[in-house]
């Protein structure tokens, strides 16, 4: 028996010894196994993935009760589905949970709902959450996207529950298992399982996921390498002694989808720090790599809470995660909040990102980002609910107005001084009295006080409010708040009245029209005739914040925070309450809270104030524009009232006039930062200053496109939603209050200070604000702008060591008046500008600028190549200096009207010349850009930002003119080539005998040694165009095809497009034949562009452009053709110009379009077309503008069709064949004098002082241009030689010459006149003449004479 056991030990421990040496056998022979993965490898598969053009959202909630998330698509057949789900709640506690859907597609963009696959259950552990998330899809990159069966079912995996909330917020989840044999492309409900298949309190559950656990992913697996067929991806939330609270992702392995085994090395992936979310991992197979997509939130590697990435993996089991760029992030209003949790596909060459997106409103959906641009998604979330304890609803839509004799229905913002300023008449602007009406539903909200709200009226409004007159106000360009609670109708309809008055002459107001001022053309621009600006209704508590009632702001050394509250008693009684103001970072992390306890008798008002000391501020820069909120919250027993949401930044200032140390340089945060700002009007074309926030958008995404950051208004009030885009933005701010104009009367002194003060009160919480500007080229008394100034002073402390109070161009009283210096443009040397800047009277210059004709490349009087050599070249100079300067303002960003003037020449051909127009803008007046701002965005955008490059359209053998920011460029046409690199301290690139033999000539820059941008034109020669967007639809009779803004074409198809004409189109011309031509300022022609010749030429415009065309009632298929000819040249693939122009589109009345953007469906130059089947009871299809939030509406072509084959049109006779050629050939460099209106007297006189044997004449002007001067003199003895010498206020001098005075009789009586002039233009401004010279002092002189 002892033998036995000892023969058998011996014979297992032989074969032990054999396993050993087979095993170290193995070893040797095995090769080490791969666990990470190298960065330059994910660098590859980060340029596979990455989507930088972001699509928009694809499926979103029709209310607001509703919440999207977590999309899953797979394909079946030639259909894509996606599954997402649905929560049904308007924040996360109010709604039972989620359900899961399903849409089908034919595009992967356009998404159609078709039902729900999981519904809530009336009993069980999953009965209120059930979000799924089918299994088993190939997950090969650009594989089939099939959904797999297995057993002959479909599977789903699904996060369960029974707690009511979104997601785990009453109850911790598990996870479910559903399967269906039913069609998986049909909404029908799959079966659950009674017990989910793992969950957070299982015995074998991990530490990482006893919290609750979320989404899950099951893939095929090669069940040899892992002993399963299945594994399964999760993500789940937990914590242990050595891991903090957070959400990570592990793995579990199946053979049957019902029992799982949890990996033992869970988590496979985390990022281990207190707080953060890694999870909904897709994984795809991409070679011998393993990619998972997944989201990370709250991570404090990031400055935005949540974004999608990726790890590698070569066996699924051991991930490296990627260290570069992002996938997605926040960047767009619908994701703001959070752009998270993937759902990635490659097909046909594209990659389409999915992705749920959060805005700041907590409104969730689906979005997608592609690799390639696809256009833009027209599906948007609804209005959002309002929050908080306010009510606050707009009161913006459908106006009734009544002006002329004649009613129509518009919203707001609308001027009725539209297009007056177009007429090339001195005074063109419109002067009358209109009447708004508006009927609105005011909730029934006992206890609460009731507002109305306007932002802005030109200029006088008298209200009503159902047939109760509340009174009349001078609103102009501050807010009115009006308490309406005696007179509203609670829970019923109600009649808003507003009589607008616009009169000719006023007087009494701080912002009159520059056509009928005291100053003669120097108001700068028109004033606004209509309710201009928003209205809001708003209802609160009794006892509430006053509007703009908070005010914040922090000391010299950011460590201390002061906070001041106005709150008011609008009860009848007593009340006690609580002021709390809770001060959280840019994640709502509350870092300070301070409360205190108030009484308020009836009626009254108090002023809360608070301080507190802060910590490592996070301060707000131009390079990292970081807001804190200050959350005012009143209480009353212990219930919140009311609530105020304020953000605010934290930073120091410093100007050179305050430290006297020597360095004349701006300090932010304690850091010297040159200011290269720019001056912007708030005017545009076919509509003055009727902004919408779309509008102001665009003009805040033009000035940082062009690379500025800093920002002065010009010259008064700006919309409030400027300040909000700016402090986001990170501009430096310079608001102004006024321009030029002062009445010695005490209704204008109190009105000035009166609106004064509301203008301080909605603008002081701003952090980019670094001057106040008080009035430009000022006419105000010194001791009157003192009191100004002690005013602001008063109600914003930062004056006493960060902000200073300005006049610029003239003006004494406040702490500095700017100058304003135009050398090389209104005389003086352009090569002086470094040096003058740098004097200590200098020091920041408020304008430069130069004169231009849009398209003028004839080398005579303002041409593009002019204007912009003397830009680039201030910008030069001062760059040079800027060491030892503060910066400058180039004026302006676009061009602007100007009442009262006689300026006409903002374009080159005869239909352009609109006016009277201050075109100095980088952007014409209807929003073109011109060669500077590519020259401005070529200087000051960096290449690692956006790379770019323009040709300027002005193409000749002996001179190319390129504007790139990247090391260098290529110029190519046909066989010729030659490149270029950048030279010293300019962006500008020239040829000279380039060899124009091609159809294309293409300039590519190059950055790094990488191409970077294009920017293409085309020659005469070129032909080959694309035009198979034009192709006929089958089964259809064409009654019209009309060339928008050209001459008849034929194209491939031999379709004959007409010529535009009046009989059909109509536009802002029409109104005023006897001033306008039909065409003027309505069409763009661009010979160079590389398409067809009928999208060269279109027609833009805003609500007077339409187009009519005779039919028969029945079914049109109307073909709307678009181009966008202006935004995006040069582009690359950072360039962003979605949102310049923004418009809606109408037939017969009915938007069928809303909010078009051409750029952004189809980019630059590239042809895009909108079919709409519409049919009409009438005799006409009208096409027309009714809304346009941003820029010009713009169509090329347009093409009606019938299947009646009897459908007749009704064509004009074509009189002129090349009408919209000769418009191109009938050009003006300057605009003759018979042409322009009667010149109105102008002239200025002025009284001389003599002193020291020298005359001296002080003269102000108001418009730019060259002065004729005339002496009119008594010189009794003898022929005298006198130095004359013309300079401003600044001592830059604009000439100086010798004059001769001829004898005059002895006669006292006898006078005679000599004349000079100012020899080149002087700017509108202020200036000194002086004569000196021997025998000056027994000379007599009368007034000088300046027209």
């Amino acid at each position: 028996m002892v033998r036995n056991i000892i023969f058998i030990l011996l014979l297992l421990i032989a074969a032990d010894s054999q396993a050993q040496n087979r095993n170290r056998r193995r070893a040797k022979a095995q090769p080490t196994v791969q666990t990470k993965v190298s960065q330059e490898a994910m660098r590859n598969i980060y340029n596979k993935v990455r989507t930088p053009y972001k699509y928009g959202l694809v499926v979103a909630p029709k209310s607001n009760d509703r919440k999207v998330d977590c999309p899953t698509v797979f394909r079946q057949g030639d259909m894509w589905y996606m599954t997402y789900v649905c929560y049904n709640g308007s924040n996360g506690t109010n709604g039972r949970g989620y359900e899961t859907w399903i849409a089908e597609s034919k595009d992967l963009l356009h998404w159609q709902t078709l039902g729900r696959v999981l519904a809530f259950g009336n009993e069980g552990w999953d009965m209120n959450q059930r979000g799924g998330f089918p299994a088993l899809i190939d997950n090969e990159w650009g594989g089939s996207y099939n959904i797999q069966k297995f057993k002959d079912r479909y599977w789903m995996t699904y996060i369960g529950g029974a707690g009511t909330g979104y997601e785990s917020v009453n109850a911790p989840l598990s996870i479910g298992l559903a399967s269906t044999d039913g069609d998986v492309t049909k909404a029908h409900l799959w079966e659950t399982y009674k017990k989910p298949i793992m969950s957070y309190d299982d015995k074998e559950a991990q530490w990482w996921e006893q919290m609750t656990q979320y989404k899950s992913t099951v893939y095929m697996v090669d069940k040899k390498k892992f002993g399963y067929q299945f594994m399964m991806f999760y993500n789940a939330a937990g914590k242990n002694e050595t891991h903090p609270k957070g959400e990570r992702v592990g793995i579990a392995f199946s053979n049957d989808m019902k029992k799982w085994k949890r990996y033992e090395g869970n988590p496979v992936f985390a990022h281990d720090s207190d707080g953060t979310i890694t999870g909904d991992a897709q994984i795809v197979k991409m070679g011998n790599l393993y990619v998972m997509f997944y989201f990370s939130a709250f991570n404090p590697t990031r400055e935005y809470n949540a974004f999608n990435t990726f790890a590698a993996s070569y066996d699924l089991i051991h991930w490296t995660d990627w260290q570069g760029e992002d996938l997605i992030i926040p960047s767009k209003p619908y994701d703001e909040m959070f752009a998270h949790k993937s759902c990635v596909i490659n097909h046909n060459g594209v990659v389409y990102h999915f992705y749920c997106a959060v805005n700041n409103h907590d409104q969730r959906g689906i979005a997608v980002a592609t690799s390639k641009p696809m256009g833009k998604s027209e599906v948007n979330f609804p209005r959002p609910n309002a929050t908080g304890k306010r009510f606050i609803t707009s009161l913006n839509d459908n106006w009734n107005i009544t002006f002329d004799r004649k009613t129509f229905v518009k919203d707001i913002p609308f001027n009725l001084d539209d297009y007056y300023g177009a007429l090339q008449k001195e005074h063109g602007n419109l002067h009358g009295n209109a009447t708004f009406k508006k009927t609105f539903t005011a909730p029934d909200m006992d206890g609460k006080q009731y507002f109305i709200r306007f932002e802005g009226v030109g200029t006088y409004a008298e209200v009503t409010l159902n047939g109760k007159r509340l009174g009349r106000y001078d609103i102009g360009r501050t807010t009115k708040t009006i308490d309406i609670t005696k007179n509203v109708n609670k829970g019923g309809d109600n009649e808003l009245t507003v009589r607008v008055s616009h009169p000719k002459g006023i007087t009494d107001m701080p912002w009159v029209c520059g056509g009928c001022s005291s100053e003669w053309g120097f108001s700068e621009g028109s004033q606004p005739f209509g309710i201009y600006r928003p209205v809001v209704l708003e209802i609160t508590d009794k006892t509430r914040v006053e509007p703009f009632g908070t005010h914040i702001w922090n000391n010299a050394t950011a460590d201390s925070l002061f906070v001041e509250t106005e709150v008011k008693n609008y009860g009848n009684t007593a009340d006690t309450i609580s002021v709390i103001s809770k001060i959280c970072d840019k994640s709502g992390k509350q870092v300070i809270r301070l409360t205190d306890n108030i009484v308020l008798k009836p009626g009254e008002m108090k002023l809360v104030k608070q301080q507190a000391a802060i910590k490592d501020a996070h301060l707000w820069d131009v390079d990292d524009p970081y807001l804190y909120t200050l959350n005012t919250i009143l209480k009353r027993n212990n219930k919140a009232t009311d609530d105020l949401v304020t953000p605010f930044g934290v930073r120091t200032s410093s100007w050179p006039l305050n430290r006297k140390d020597g360095d004349n340089r701006f300090y932010l945060n304690g850091k010297p930062v040159f200011i290269n700002g720019v001056c912007e009007y708030e005017h545009q074309f076919g509509q003055s200053h009727a902004f919408t926030d779309a509008q102001i958008d665009a003009r805040i995404k033009e000035v940082k496109s062009a690379g500025f950051n800093a920002f002065r208004d010009a010259h008064q009030p700006h919309n409030l939603h400027y300040k909000d885009l700016i402090d986001k933005e990170g501009l430096l701010w310079w608001p102004q209050f006024s321009a030029h104009i002062w009445y010695d009367t005490p209704q204008f002194r109190e009105s000035f200070k009166r609106h004064l003060v509301q203008w301080v009160k909605e603008r002081r919480n701003s952090p980019s604000i670094i001057l106040w500007g008080l009035q430009n080229e000022s006419t105000l008394p010194a001791d009157f702008a003192k009191e100004c100034m002690d005013i602001i002073k008063q109600m914003d402390p930062m004056c006493a060591t960060m902000r200073l109070v300005t006049t610029c161009n003239g003006g004494d009283g406040t702490d500095w008046n700017v100058v304003q210096n135009w050398s090389g443009t209104y005389g003086g040397k352009l090569e002086n500008y470094a040096e003058e800047l740098k004097r200590d009277d200098q020091l920041l210059n408020g304008e430069y600028g130069a004169w231009r004709t849009v398209g003028n490349h004839t080398g005579q009087r303002y041409t593009e190549e002019k204007f912009c050599d003397i830009l680039e070249r201030k910008a030069q100079l001062a760059e040079s200096v800027k060491d030892s300067v503060c910066g400058q303002f180039q004026w302006i960003l676009q061009s602007h009207d100007n009442p009262g003037r006689r300026q006409p020449d903002e374009g080159l051909r005869r239909i352009d010349k609109v006016g009277p127009f201050n075109h100095k803008g980088i952007f014409t007046t209807w929003e073109q850009p011109t060669d500077a701002f590519y020259m401005y965005k070529s200087l000051y955008t960096p290449a690692s930002e956006e790379p770019m490059v323009y040709i300027v359209p002005n193409i000749t053998t002996d001179s190319i003119r390129v504007y790139s920011n990247c090391d260098s460029v290529a110029l190519q046409c046909g066989w010729w080539k030659e490149q270029k690199t950048r030279e010293a301290n300019t962006t500008l690139y020239k040829w000279h005998n380039a060899e124009l033999k091609g159809d294309l000539l293409i300039a590519t820059a190059y950055f790094n040694g990488q191409p970077a941008a294009a920017d293409t034109l085309a020659l005469p020669s070129f032909r080959t165009w694309n035009e198979q967007i034009l192709k006929p639809a089958e089964g259809y009779h064409y009654l019209y095809n009309i060339n928008c803004g050209g001459d008849t074409y034929t194209d491939i198809f031999a379709t004959e497009w007409t010529q535009d004409n009046t009989k059909w189109s109509r536009s802002w011309g029409d109104r005023f034949p006897k001033e306008a031509n039909s065409y003027m300022a309505s069409q763009t022609s661009n010979p160079l562009l590389p398409v067809s010749p009928l999208f060269r030429t279109s027609r833009f415009g805003r609500h007077e452009l339409s187009y009519s065309f005779p039919v028969r009632p029945g079914d049109y298929r109307v073909e709307l053709y678009f181009i966008e000819p202006w935004y995006g040249p040069g582009a690359s693939e950072t360039t962003d110009c979605e949102g310049l122009r923004l418009f809606d589109v109408a037939i017969n009345d009915s938007t069928c379009i809303r909010d078009l953007d051409v750029w952004a469906q189809a980019r630059y130059a590239k042809p895009y077309k909108r079919v709409l089947n519409v049919y009409t009871s009438g005799d006409r299809i009208k096409i027309d503008f009714p809304k346009v939030s941003a820029g010009q509406a713009i169509i090329s072509a347009i093409a009606i069709a019938s299947k009646d084959p009897d459908a007749a049109a009704d064509y004009p006779e074509i009189k002129d064949d090349s009408l919209w050629h000769k418009f191109d050939k009938d050009i003006l460099v300057e605009m003759p004098d018979s042409l322009l209106p009667p010149r109105t007297s102008s002239a200025i006189e002025v009284d001389g002082m003599v002193k020291d044997s020298t005359m001296t004449w002080n003269f102000n002007v108001g418009v730019a241009k060259v002065y004729a001067m005339r002496f009119r003199y008594y010189n009794p003895e003898a022929v005298r030689n006198l130095h004359v010498k013309i300079t401003d206020l600044n001592g830059v001098v604009y000439k100086e010459d010798d004059i001769t005075f001829l004898q005059t009789p002895v006669k006292k009586t006898k006078r005679r006149n000599t004349s000079i002039t100012t020899g080149s233009q002087i700017n509108a401004g202020s200036y000194i003449v002086t004569l000196s010279g021997e025998g000056l002092d027994k000379m007599l002189f009368e007034k000088l004479t300046i027209e």
